[in-house]
């Protein structure tokens, strides 16, 4: 009884707490939709893998966790509904916190005229975004060549923010776009990794016919705090992803979980180029 009234009391509110940001830029011309697998843990060789779209306009693209924007455009319409998913997905005395809207909590969003790129993410509950000068990745192209989804694809290389970075492009596909940052290429990339396969992408999916319109497409509560620059944003993900374990404290609170928060000594960002808190 306890479950039904707060559905019913904040679905009565929900539509008045949640907004949203939608600034239509253009029509998309393709969509890409990618497999993104990231090492959560190098000590326990743990991983999380979900579903990103990137989104292509002739001057914009956007790059966005596809489980989370659904998510969050359920959460502004349907309140009851994603509830009774959230609660079916993490029943009481689970053993593990599964969100309903997957691990990936990025999107990312280029215009490329302006060479700007804005990024928003949820940091600890709290959205927060920042806007920087875009900057393509140095690639050098390799000899060796592989299919991908059928693709005849070549592959590159560059040393970026941190990383060194592979990404396999295909020609046939004209168009000098990525997934997250990774673009540049003479072709579009349909995978690439890391060095230490800490973050892969895989595209699964390529889609040219009933595309929505690239922009901002943003379901919030309020609107995102604006950090002065990436690397004043890559230090509060680090303070409160790494060294506060918000994840486990989320477990936590929904009554799952382990009992202690885990190892997460060889855990870093894709973006390594900042100056990180000491390790306690």
């Amino acid at each position: 009884m306890k479950y039904l009234f707060l559905c019913l009391l904040f679905g009565l509110t929900s539509n008045k707490m949640w907004a949203q940001i939608i600034k239509d830029k253009e029509p998309a011309i393709i969509e890409v939709h990618y497999i993104k697998t990231a090492v959560a843990d190098t000590l326990e060789n743990r991983s999380n893998s979900d579903p990103m779209t990137l989104r292509i306009g002739r001057t914009s693209a956007m790059f966005y966790p596809t489980k989370k924007m659904w998510q969050d455009s359920l959460l502004r319409t349907d309140f009851a509904l994603h509830e009774k998913l959230y609660y079916e997905l993490n029943p009481p005395g689970q053993s593990e916190w599964k969100p309903l809207g997957g691990i990936e909590r990025e999107y990312l969003f280029r215009n490329i005229n302006d060479g700007e790129t804005m990024v928003y993410r949820r940091i600890a509950g709290d959205g927060y975004s920042y806007t920087e000068p875009t900057e393509m990745p140095v690639w050098q192209i390799l000899s060796e060549t592989k299919e991908v989804m059928g693709y005849s694809c070549q592959l590159a290389s560059c040393d970026f923010r941190g990383r060194k970075w592979y990404a396999w492009f295909s020609t046939d596909i004209p168009i000098n776009e990525g997934p997250w940052k990774l673009f540049g290429l003479p072709g579009l990339v349909l995978e690439a990794y890391d060095s230490k396969k800490h973050y892969v992408y895989t595209a699964v999916g390529l889609y040219t016919q009933n595309l929505q319109p690239v922009g901002i497409k943003l379901y919030v509560r309020y609107e995102p705090y604006k950090l002065k620059s990436r690397q004043e944003f890559l230090q509060k993900m680090y303070k409160e992803e790494i060294e506060g374990d918000f994840a486990f404290k989320m477990s936590a609170l929904h009554g799952n979980g382990a009992q202690s928060a885990p190892s997460r000594a060889d855990y870093d960002f894709q973006e390594r180029d900042y100056q990180q808190s000491k390790r306690e």
